[in-house]
């Protein structure tokens, strides 16, 4: 199995488009080789045909040679070959010598090799009329069989690298305009920015059609997208931002009700609905701060975690935390990492149970926060719904909140480039952020573009 570290698409065309060549290359140098053979054959058994037939009525195991001629040695036997040898009658060469040699008058019925002292000999069964076939052997013509030489073989891997270089060419120009297409989508999935296109388009780069009409349509998907996700942010803070001048009003005018008995009730209830409502509009103001406030901040996450809880006002047995001294993150904001935890631990106690513990600990240079509650936790696969705006767990909405606390948890997690996990463990349920101590240097020039985009126009509704 291929290690994920070296596959890619660029490396798996690289790899084929050479294996295909190369075995192309064999099959052609093969067939080449076979086709000199063949030539060569009806050669070699005009050679041997006459000496084959010498040696027919000469005693067993006498040779027939010539001494400038070490290939032409032949030698009868009384057995087949002893040991282990291969049949090649259906060699093609070997085929059109017997066949040749059938034409000089020789009848062979079978062939074999045999390797004996650092060379081969090739037997032949030979019919001797009026008589049993006899064994004959010789040292095997080498143009008979498939030979390769020094030469080949350089000139294989000469080829062999002309290949990759082209493939390499090739591939690389195939797969350079998708990987930074894969590029902008993984920043967009990650953090829902579309980073800026390349200076070079996909047509000047001669990308093929194909790949340019994806990107054409990721371009129109992102720009919709992004506009939507705008508009949707300006109908947040603008309808927030509006409906407090209202609600304002209509809390002085409560307010300013004569004291009765008759009325205290009903002013009571009006101001319960107002504070409802402001919290209500805050909190979608808070959403809308969670995607467009800039993160370039150093924030001690130890001791903002204990600001955080001390606004509690909880038992020591009711609220537990376990937590360094200090524990600095870089490129954050304060008051999103507030709203962070706030947000965890008012969700443990809502919707889960005392005693609730939380743990700040850092590993390999991240930062980990569990908060850990008594509670039943969330349905069966309905983590990923719970992170939406406005879902709840409960259906009929009897339990305090708004459904916006766990977006907002989210929002500030993947803005930050870390990762928010639900799970249980001991009869508990836990949430689980992981946030990197250090972000690199592209998501800070990620969140800087999302920062220019996106907030100069929402940044009025802030107070």
């Amino acid at each position: 199995m291929i290690s994920v570290k070296f596959d890619s698409l660029f490396l798996r065309l690289v790899r084929a488009q050479v294996v295909l060549l190369v075995c192309t290359l064999l099959l052609v140098v093969g067939l080449l080789r076979v086709q000199r053979n063949e030539m060569l054959a009806p050669q070699f058994a005009e050679l041997w045909a006459p000496r084959i037939k010498a040696m027919v009525h000469h005693p067993i195991n006498t040779v027939m040679a010539e001494a400038s001629r070490q290939e032409t040695v032949i030698v009868r036997h009384d057995a087949a070959p002893p040991g282990l040898t291969l049949p090649i009658s259906a060699f093609p060469a070997v085929a059109i010598f017997m066949e040749e040699l059938s034409g000089f008058g020789v009848k062979v019925d079978d062939a074999r090799l045999r390797y004996t002292d650092e060379h081969f000999d090739m037997w032949l069964l030979v019919q001797v009329p009026d008589a049993a076939p006899v064994w004959m052997s010789g040292t095997v013509p080498w143009a008979l069989l498939p030979v390769w030489t020094y030469r080949l073989t350089a000139a294989m891997a000469l080829l062999s690298l002309v290949i990759c270089l082209f493939s390499w060419n090739f591939a690389r120009r195939v797969t350079n305009p998708l990987a930074q297409l894969r590029n902008r989508m993984q920043a967009h999935a990650s953090n829902g920015i579309e980073l800026p296109p390349p200076a070079q388009s996909m047509q000047e780069r001669k990308a093929p059609p194909e790949l340019i009409e994806i990107d054409q349509a990721y371009r129109q998907l992102a720009e919709r997208l992004h506009r939507n996700e705008r508009e949707r942010a300006l109908l947040m803070a603008g309808v927030s931002h509006d409906l407090r001048s209202p609600l304002s009003r209509i809390r002085l005018a409560a307010e300013m009700l004569p004291e009765s008995p008759d009325n205290a009730e009903g002013v009571a209830s009006i101001t319960r609905n107002v504070d409802v409502a402001d919290r209500l509009t805050a909190s979608f103001l808070e959403f809308v701060r969670a995607s467009t406030v800039p993160m370039n901040e150093e924030v001690d996450l130890a001791e903002l975690m204990q600001q955080v809880l001390e606004g509690f006002d909880r038992a020591t047995d009711e609220l537990m935390i376990h937590s360094p001294l200090t524990l600095k993150l870089h490129g954050g904001n304060v008051l999103l990492i507030e709203r962070l935890m706030f947000n965890l631990v008012d969700n443990a106690f809502k919707h889960g149970g005392s005693p609730v513990q939380i743990d700040l600990i850092e590993q390999d240079g991240w930062a980990r926060l569990v908060v850990s509650d008594a509670g039943p936790g969330l349905p069966a696969n309905g983590a990923d719904r719970m992170v939406e705006a406005f879902a709840r767990g409960d259906a009929s909405r009897g339990s305090p909140g708004f459904g916006l606390g766990l977006a907002i948890v989210q929002q500030v997690v993947v803005r930050l480039h870390g990762e928010l996990s639900f799970g249980q463990h001991l009869n508990r349920h836990q949430v689980t952020v992981q946030l990197p101590l250090r972000p690199s240097s592209r998501a800070g020039i990620d969140m800087q573009i999302s920062h220019v985009k996106a907030s100069a126009r929402i940044r009025r509704y802030f107070p």
